[in-house]
């Protein structure tokens, strides 16, 4: 049972622990929409440039956006986390209630107890994001994408412009109404069947797309048809019509729907990926224990006495070095293709391997980022919003360049993959405790941050 006292305390901290947690969510929320909204915006230019040369729909549109939405929000996530922060701890200070908290004898550091399970809870959600439903959602992006960049442009058709872009035929239209659809001074040329290529010359016309814009019809006036033989040139035929139906088919900018079981490594989960990985390493054993062979049977017969009489040997010297240098040169050509085998096996291997960091490092910066964010909210003091965006960009910057430099140097097998992923969360949670501490401590510390 517990005393009066004690559960006093414990009434008195479970009020704090959901006040704090509370405060967090508005602004968090918040953070999530506003950094989404600026990675959309990004990708609306692109976005537009497909609507406008593919003509595709707004439902594919929109389906896009939310295919990119996942890895949209594996971003912005974790840079919310520290938004909130910053804004949260920043009120709190300009407020005075971590004053008061001080001053009810409440350790500063037991208010980050909630924030680091909520944390947890959230970094645990986002690992499984990252596992799970990021990767589905960026293979899906992938062929989506491609499909729409292998549609058909648009097909438009202008006054005196070749339309080259449909197979088989060459079309010139001197003058287009697009309101009522007639044509006049109309030139098609049909180069489906290259030895008996036919040209269809027209006064006038009407034209209008039919089947769902798959099929352009042209009725002509007027009008005369020359059919050629490449082979023959002396087969040469006109006629001459009053009225002619022309439809040609596949000019319309359908998407067409591809499957692909090919899936690059963000669109691997971390089993998949470990399991390539594995096969990777299996595949390097061979290729060391041929060079392990190779060399100790060089080794072995250049210093085994028994192979060499010098004595009975007819050979002069020159020539038995000729022949060593040969026959060493051959050993170290079949050396360097092995060690390229091995080379590229463990460019595979970091690669997958960075992968598989990144999918837990990136959700874990959420701990790195409420370590970083209380401090500096609390000596930003009353920055208000502008101070605020301003510390989070400083942060992510360096967030993302520790990420981007890391990713970079081991791919090229410089440092552990590991180290590559993981320096960014340990370097900003390491600055972020030391800040921590000195806040707590009330010991001064930058004092660029006490004239805000």
């Amino acid at each position: 049972m517990l005393n009066e006292t004690d559960a006093l305390y414990f009434n008195v901290m479970k009020i704090l622990n959901r006040y704090i947690l509370t405060a967090h969510i508005p602004p968090f929320i918040f953070s999530i929409l506003i950094i989404t909204f600026i990675l959309i915006l990004e990708t609306i230019p692109r976005i537009v440039e497909m609507v406008i040369d593919k003509d595709i729909s707004v439902w594919v549109v929109l389906e896009l956006i939310f295919l990119n939405l996942a890895w949209m929000l594996a971003l912005s996530i974790p840079m919310a986390v520290l938004v909130a922060t910053l804004l949260t701890f920043g009120r709190l200070t300009a407020d005075s209630e971590i004053i008061a908290i001080k001053s009810s004898g409440i350790n500063p550091l037991r208010i980050l107890i909630p924030l680091m399970i909520a944390a947890g809870v959230l970094t645990y959600g986002m690992i499984q994001f990252h596992d799970k439903v990021l990767p589905e959602l960026n293979h899906k992006a992938r062929l989506l994408t491609g499909d729409i960049r292998s549609m058909r442009p648009t097909l438009t058709f202008r006054p005196g412009i070749f339309i080259t872009s449909i197979s088989g035929y060459i079309i010139l239209i001197n003058k287009i109404d697009h309101i009522t659809s007639e044509v006049e001074g109309v030139r098609i040329s049909e180069t489906r069947d290259p030895k008996n290529p036919r040209i269809i010359i027209a006064k006038s016309g009407l034209m209008k797309f039919i089947d769902n814009g798959q099929t352009v019809q042209f009725t002509l006036y007027d009008g005369e048809v020359h059919m050629l033989n490449s082979e023959d040139p002396s087969n040469y035929r006109k006629l001459d019509f009053t009225e002619q139906l022309i439809n040609i088919s596949g000019v319309g900018s359908e998407l067409k729907r591809s499957e692909s079981s090919f899936r690059s490594d963000r669109e691997m989960n971390i089993a998949r990926m470990t399991e390539t990985v594995k096969r990777a390493e299996d595949a390097i054993k061979p290729f060391r224990e041929r060079i392990n062979r190779s060399v100790k049977n060089k080794f072995d017969f250049l210093f085994d006495d028994s192979l060499v009489y010098p004595e009975d040997s007819t050979i002069t010297d020159s020539s038995a070095l000729a022949f060593l240098k040969v026959d060493l040169k051959g050993i170290q050509r079949k050396l360097r293709r092995e060690v390229k085998q091995i080379n590229e096996q463990n460019k595979l291997i970091n690669k997958y391997e960075i992968e598989i960091q990144k999918k837990y490092s990136i959700p874990a910066a959420a701990f790195a980022f409420i370590l970083i964010g209380a401090p500096l909210g609390i000596l930003s003091r009353k920055g208000g919003m502008g101070i605020t965006v301003s510390i989070s960009l400083l942060i992510f910057t360096i967030y993302w360049a520790f990420l981007i430099g890391g990713e970079d140097l081991s791919d090229r097998g410089l440092i552990d993959p590991f180290w590559g992923m993981w320096t960014a969360n340990i370097l900003i949670g390491g600055v972020g405790l030391y800040l921590l501490i000195k806040v707590i401590t009330e010991k001064p510390l930058f004092s660029f941050f006490r004239k805000l």
